[in-house]
């Protein structure tokens, strides 16, 4: 697998190097925690080197949460809208401003899908990383990889703009 060049990451506000995200994903990885949480709640956008995320738990306090609660810095229509399930099942979103993708559109896209999935792994992602059956479905109407993921290795095996730069 290719890397994800993320050198930075901003997590619900804080910024520091790609290890700030240790705990989340340690979560990811704990079935304790994830079930406890019902899941969480993210938001992802790439910035050059920099990956954004604003992660909730699905439940705070018995009390539900939302994605509009969480807003990230530069948050934009690339800007990816999921979460995941107790049951590790993945839903990663967007919502373009266009049904009508332009190439350059798509590329944007799949490189902060690729770049997530790459970082999730990276930073000790253990778990299966189904991608639920809208992305999937999304990401097929979309044209944004061929052929279309089912995980998130899948994912991170995907072409990534950078990528490019290495050969």
């Amino acid at each position: 697998m290719n890397r994800s060049r993320v050198c930075e990451v901003t997590l619900n506000g804080k910024t520091g190097k790609p290890s700030i995200a240790r705990s989340f994903i340690g979560a990811l990885n704990d079935e304790r925690i994830i079930t406890e949480k019902g899941g969480f709640l993210f938001k992802v956008l790439a910035a050059g080197d920099r990956l954004v995320l604003g992660i909730t738990p699905c439940f705070i306090d018995g009390g539900r949460t939302y994605h509009y609660d969480t807003q990230l810095p530069g948050e934009n229509e690339f800007t990816l809208i999921g979460s995941v399930t107790p049951a590790g099942t993945f839903d990663i979103l967007f919502k373009p401003l266009s049904t009508e993708l332009a190439p350059e559109d798509i590329l944007k896209y799949a490189d902060t899908y690729v770049m997530f999935a790459r970082f999730l792994l990276e930073n000790g992602y253990s778990g299966q990383g189904k991608l639920g059956t809208v992305t999937v479905n999304m990401l097929r109407e979309a044209g944004l990889f061929h052929p279309v993921p089912e995980d998130l290795a899948g994912l991170a095996s995907g072409v990534y703009s950078l990528d490019e730069q290495d050969s």
